[in-house]
């Protein structure tokens, strides 16, 4: 039986072990490899075998792509898992995996550079292929809005856009002990 990671982190210690990280000065600065991308694994077990990032581990500069690197974990027999034992995806060291290319489907290195938007202004750091210097656009995911339902104890919307404060003019909009700390929010009160 093969449980999804966010289920997993709902589990017991047994099934999911506390976080582990690196010390700081062994964690990569920056990231070219962000959750959505398509990746293929350059060495290990798994080399050859392409698939999507479904989470990054930046605690220990790992990904974890999508049906690559299972093993089986022995867990309590329950109903859910009568066997004792679940499929779980473990994490890929960075430098492990390569970004493809879309342009020839290959792996490639990345380069990153500044861009900036010539209609809006903005700018931000791109991802270019070294091999044929096009660009690889980094994927929004969206699916954990797929999951967002209206409930009993949300807010509607008519409430959220009523004004509660009307200002007045010599009124402060705090009382005055709340106004004097704001003023001063580095002597204690007591």
């Amino acid at each position: 039986m093969r449980i999804h990671r966010s289920l997993l982190n709902q589990t017991s210690s047994r099934v999911v072990p506390r976080n582990k990280s690196l010390p700081k000065n062994l964690l990569l600065k920056k990231w070219k490899i962000v959750r959505g991308d398509e990746v293929m694994v350059i060495s290990g077990k798994e080399r050859g075998k392409t698939g999507t990032v479904s989470e990054v581990a930046r605690k220990v500069n790992g990904v974890y792509v999508r049906g690559l690197n299972l093993v089986y974990k022995n867990v309590p027999r329950d109903e859910e898992t009568p066997t004792g034992k679940i499929q779980k995806e473990m994490p890929i060291h960075v430098s492990n995996v390569a970004l493809i290319d879309p342009s020839t489907n290959r792996p490639t290195k990345v380069r990153l550079e500044s861009y900036k938007d010539p209609k809006t202004g903005k700018s931000e750091k791109r991802r270019y292929s070294l091999s044929t210097g096009t660009h690889i656009p980094k994927k929004v995911d969206l699916s954990y809005q797929r999951a967002w339902k209206d409930g009993d104890f949300d807010t509607t919307s008519k409430i959220v856009n009523a004004a509660t404060f009307n200002p007045e003019a010599g009124i402060p909009p705090f009382p005055a002990d709340v106004m004097r700390e704001i003023k001063n929010p580095y002597k204690k009160h007591y």
